[in-house]
Formats: structure tokens, C-alpha cells, sequence
């Protein structure tokens, strides 16, 4: 049995979350989760007279049935802008296992990449990349000299193994910046490089970085990337 799960993640502006939800729920979505974060895309400017500038994100994520995928992201699209520059961007990743919402525990269908609607397209990749608070514009702009067409920046906490830190017997949790970067998979090499050597990954401490395969990819300005 294959399960039929995705997880759509929409990066709109600032304050555009509730309508976008709002038009997701209307094409079969049961809810979604808003996170907020800073954004910065090759169509908007990194600093105003010198100082750099913040360009304020809503991060949705919606649980969806695959089935209902191609609707609910057309909704989504439309609804945030997506597409228009500095609007945001959407894209989808299949989930093995959901847990939390159980009419769509046993729904199945297509297999992992089955999804027609990125035919025409290339593959796109999704780097996540942890890093410590204030790295994150190093990550930015490593990414963005290799191609990448911007980024997401949202802030955590974390603790490894070589960061034990205590404040009066207290464990302090070191504050973490979480950097999303949507890439072409033809970037990807390069991109993950220049971020590894930006901010030194392997040095122990410094950060990690992973790639997800994407799905689904809207709102995209396609012309704008070479597609091989």
C-alpha cells in the first residue's frame, strides 16, 4: 500500500497567510500551521541605504491527500500571488508516514514522483540548512552566487553534542537561524558546496545541511532559470 500524503509548503508575504489558508480550505485542505520568517529573493533588494533590509515571510504548512494536491495548490497559488516577484513560492514533499489526521491515514495512491504536475520541469531540490544565529546571510549569499534564486530564513533553537552551554546549573539552548533554499537539482552541487565552505560545515558546531527531494514545484518564475 502506498500512501497518498503530502506536505505543501507555501512562503508568502507577511499578513497574506490567512487568505491563502482560507482559499486552501475552500479546495479540500483541513488547516494549516503559519511559522514566520525573513525571506530574501534575487527580485528583492537586501538593504536599504546601506542597512540590511528584512523582507518578512508567512511559512505555511498544509497536510494534504495527494488527490486533492493539484486544486489545492492552484487555490494557494492564486490567492498568495505566487509567481509575481517577491510574492513566494510553493512546493510539495511526499510523506512516508502522517500521523495526527486520521481521515487521511489510509488514503493511498500515486507512488513517491508520480506527480504529473511538474512534468515540463526540471527536478527541483529542497536544502535545509542549520546554522548558528547570524550565519544565516553567509548561507544566503553562498547560495545565491551559485544560482540560487533567494532564500528562507527561520529562527530556532538547538543543542548538539559539542555545544553543551549552561547558565547557573541551567542548559541554555544556542539560538539557530534554519535557512530553506529551493533549488533546480542541477544547481545543487554547487550550491551545497558554497554553503559548506561559507560557513564551514564540517568544522564540529557549525551548522548542518541536508537535501529533500520536491515534488511539486508552483509559483516559481520558471523563465528566469536555466532549465536544461
Amino acid at each position: 500500500m502506498t500512501l497518498n500524503h503530502r506536505l505543501m509548503i507555501a512562503i508568502v508575504k507577511r499578513g497574506h497567510s490567512r487568505h491563502v489558508i482560507a482559499a486552501a480550505k475552500k479546495a479540500g485542505a483541513d488547516g494549516a500551521t503559519t511559522v514566520y520568517g525573513e525571506g530574501v529573493g534575487r527580485n528583492e533588494r537586501p538593504t536599504f541605504f546601506g542597512l540590511p533590509a528584512t523582507h518578512e515571510k508567512d511559512v505555511i504548512f498544509i497536510a494534504v491527500d495527494g488527490t486533492n494536491e493539484k486544486a489545492i495548490a492552484t487555490a494557494v497559488n492564486e490567492a498568495g500571488k505566487l509567481g509575481k516577484p517577491g510574492y513566494g513560492l510553493g512546493f510539495t514533499i511526499h510523506l512516508d508516514k502522517l500521523l495526527g489526521v486520521p481521515h487521511l491515514k489510509d488514503k493511498t495512491g500515486l507512488l513517491k514522483g508520480e506527480n504529473d504536475m511538474k512534468k515540463g520541469y526540471e527536478d527541483f531540490q529542497l536544502i535545509v540548512t542549520i546554522v548558528n544565529s547570524g550565519d544565516s546571510q553567509k548561507v544566503i549569499k553562498a547560495a545565491a552566487d551559485a544560482g540560487a534564486e533567494g532564500g528562507t530564513i527561520l529562527n530556532g533553537r538547538g543543542t548538539g553534542v559539542n555545544e553543551q552551554r549552561t547558565f547557573m546549573n541551567f542548559t541554555i539552548d544556542p539560538e539557530k537561524d534554519v535557512i530553506l533554499t529551493l533549488v533546480p537539482s542541477s544547481y545543487t552541487e554547487k550550491v551545497v558546496g558554497n554553503i559548506e565552505q561559507a560557513v564551514d560545515l564540517n568544522a564540529p558546531g557549525r551548522g548542518i545541511a541536508f537535501l529533500i527531494d520536491v515534488e511539486n514545484v508552483f509559483g516559481v518564475n520558471h523563465s528566469s532559470l536555466d532549465f536544461k
